[in-house]
């Protein structure tokens, strides 16, 4: 299985992603671009071990992703083939062909390389044992602070969910580490409980997957801040959902 990690940039008939290919070289991702579902078929074919996610327009066909998605996810299936769509925000009814599809997030435009980067990045992650969260998470830039006793170790929240997030930091706890985490969320700071299930140091074997740092379930956590989490998310499920 190839170490190296690509995205699939699928075109429509309006050609408006042409340029994506490039900004994705520009954030160090390697990147194939086809201008519709034939081209995309037949790189999907040479480059299999390599593609971890199709970045496609709205009004690519999405019988011939289907199709793609389907040789990829087939090929290796315990590597990660994420479909997002991105471009110009189309109708309800293109929508919900595309999540239909399989269609994970979308970038609607107007939209930037921190957002594009941050997108990619939850896309091609990873599924590890233990994680509940993938189906539900989502891409977040959020500084986190885990405590363990009087120890404190700071990091990123890269993603989250309702009921976990990923904290990226250099040196994470071990696993079974019961902490209390803080997130800073639009000015203030939510405090919750919580578990290290899983943990990716730095150069270790998934290094290349993923950014080091620790998967975490929440255990306890006060009415209000849970309210506060789930407002949180529904902002972002508009702004990264399909």
């Amino acid at each position: 299985m190839s170490s190296v990690k690509s995205a699939l940039v699928v075109d429509d008939a309006k050609g408006g992603l042409g340029q994506v290919a490039l900004r994705l070289i520009r954030l160090g991702i390697d990147s194939y671009y086809a201008k519709d579902v034939v081209e995309a078929w037949l790189l999907a074919q040479q480059e299999a071990d390599s593609i971890r996610v199709l970045l496609i327009a709205p009004g690519a066909d999405r019988n011939g992703i289907a199709r793609i998605l389907a040789l990829l996810r087939g090929h290796a299936s315990a590597v990660p083939r994420s479909v997002v769509a991105i471009g110009p925000s189309p109708d309800e009814a293109t929508r919900a062909g595309l999540r239909d599809t399989g269609v994970e997030w979308a970038l609607w435009e107007p939209y930037d390389e921190s957002a594009l980067r941050m997108v990619l990045a939850n896309a091609m992650a990873p599924a590890r044992e233990g994680d509940t969260r993938r189906a539900e998470r989502l891409p977040t830039t959020l500084l986190g602070r885990a405590f363990k006793g009087l120890h404190r170790r700071d990091g990123v929240v890269c993603s989250l969910s309702t009921d976990g997030a990923f904290l990226e930091m250099p040196h994470p706890y071990e696993e079974g580490t019961r902490i209390t985490l803080e997130i800073d969320v639009e000015g203030v700071s939510l405090v919750t409980k919580a578990e290290v299930r899983y943990t990716l140091e730095r150069g270790g074997a998934d290094a290349s997957e993923y950014p080091a740092g620790m998967g975490l379930a929440f255990r306890e956590m006060a009415p209000d801040a849970r309210e506060r989490l789930a407002r949180f998310l529904a902002e972002q499920q508009r702004r990264f959902g399909v």
